[in-house]
């Protein structure tokens, strides 16, 4: 058991990422914006979920620094006057008994401790209040992370905010929220942070492919699924990137369903909305395939349609537009008017917002905003039909262009005959 703890940790600290100078350019560009302190704590052990599935740094606190490992703190304090610059991660000392369950930690007094971490000066954790206070000389003002992050599929936990901790630190410090200020920036994606994306990408849909082999009747969901994890992190996307779903039958037209114990029966479909994380990027891929490699007539129309409505979003999809927002900018607007467009009623079985941001959360932040180049989004119409039994959804992802967007995931096959072609050749290999 100790082996494997440590052969997991090992894997872990080789996870691919941007170079230190990536994360050092974000930590001085939001200086440069505050103007004032700022202080952010990263997760501990038990905030990021260390025992079930190795331990996942908290994203805003991961985008300005690339540190993964828990209980640490960062301080950026802006130059200003004759004051220079000063940033400053604070990390615990090494515990040789945990390190017997955990592995080896970093010493902050190490001679390699800018090397390893990209930053100028890396101390204890027990130095952060003689430090913060010294800082808190040039300005009252504190940016931090204080309310608590909006609900989504990617962080591992809620934690709460982090308001008392810093009123313990210094009481007299006036607190100002930096959470909007990092989210925007985190709008547009890097060609670094892209292509880790990709990589995420390309991991799940081997993930896609090996279910569509596995799949036949009489399978159980738990099967394709496992099928599925084991192609994912054989390409070294390490975790599923959200609560994976794989739904057939009258288990597709539950959203987020989750149980994945029902047995595959002829003449179903099997919805699979499966994805990676690689390099602590996400991706989100759905495809909806039948059981036995054949669509039924109605399976096929509702198929055809939803990849209709998807192929007119993704044709819609521009710079200036919004995934929801107002009409005629609005996507998701723009999907239920072609379901609507297709049979009259139809987009009454839509009942989610055409797509979302992805990145270091699989719902990364992004909503409300105007597609901007570089932005990472979902397209994913769907249609459930609970009182015939079947859902179908189709989820692609897409960097947005100066001009529309383009496909990232476009080598995992989702036209009609592509599938059954794919699936009947998959069943007769695996027989």
């Amino acid at each position: 058991m100790l082996v494997v703890v440590a052969l997991a940790a090992a894997s872990l600290d080789a996870l691919e990422r941007e170079p230190n100078s990536a994360f050092e350019q974000r930590r001085r560009a939001l200086a440069e914006q505050v103007g004032s302190p700022i202080l952010l704590f990263g997760f501990n052990s038990n905030e990021g979920q260390l025992g079930r599935s190795g331990f996942r740094q908290e994203n805003s606190f991961y985008y300005l620094t690339g540190w993964n490992e828990p209980d640490a703190a960062l301080l950026i304090v802006p130059g200003s006057g004759s004051d220079a610059y000063r940033e400053t991660l604070f990390v615990p000392r090494p515990d040789p008994i945990g390190s017997v369950w955990t592995g080896p930690t970093l010493d902050p007094q190490s001679d390699d401790a800018h090397e390893r971490t990209g930053l100028a000066e890396v101390l204890p954790i027990g130095d952060l209040e003689s430090v913060l206070r010294q800082a808190l000389k040039r300005s009252r003002r504190l940016y931090s992370l204080l309310g608590s992050p909006p609900g989504g599929l990617g962080e591992p936990v809620r934690r709460k905010p982090d308001r008392s901790r810093i009123d313990r630190l210094a009481p007299s410090a006036r607190l100002k929220e930096i959470r909007p200020k990092i989210e925007e920036a985190r709008y547009v994606k890097s060609a670094g942070e892209l292509r880790l994306v990709q990589k995420a990408i390309d991991a799940s849909i081997a993930g896609h492919l090996a279910a569509w082999r596995r799949i036949r009747p009489e399978v159980a969901e738990y099967q394709v699924l496992a099928a599925m994890k084991a192609a994912i992190i054989d390409r070294g996307a390490l975790r599923v990137a959200y609560p994976p779903i794989v739904g057939a039958g009258p288990n597709s037209v539950t959203l987020h369903y989750s149980k994945a114990t029902r047995t595959l029966q002829t003449g179903e479909l099997i919805l699979m909305d499966v994805a990676g994380e690689y390099g602590h990027y996400a991706a989100d891929i759905t495809r909806t395939v039948p059981v036995n490699g054949r669509f039924e007539p109605r399976q096929r129309e509702i198929y055809q349609a939803v990849l209709n409505c998807q192929a007119e979003v993704i044709a819609a999809a521009k710079p200036g537009m919004t995934i929801n927002g107002q009409p005629p900018k609005s996507l998701t607007q723009i999907a239920g008017d072609c379901f609507e467009r297709h049979e009259e009623g139809l987009s009454a079985h839509f009942l989610h917002s055409v797509g979302h941001h992805v990145g270091l959360d699989v719902h990364d932040p992004g909503e409300s905003a105007e597609l901007r180049p570089g932005m990472v989004i979902t397209i994913e119409p769907g249609l459930y039909l609970a009182d015939e039994g079947f859902g179908v959804r189709i989820e692609d992802m897409a960097v947005v262009t100066e001009d529309g967007v383009r496909l990232l995931t476009d080598a995992l096959p989702k036209e009609i005959e592509e599938i059954e072609r794919a699936m009947t050749g998959a069943a007769g290999a695996s027989e």
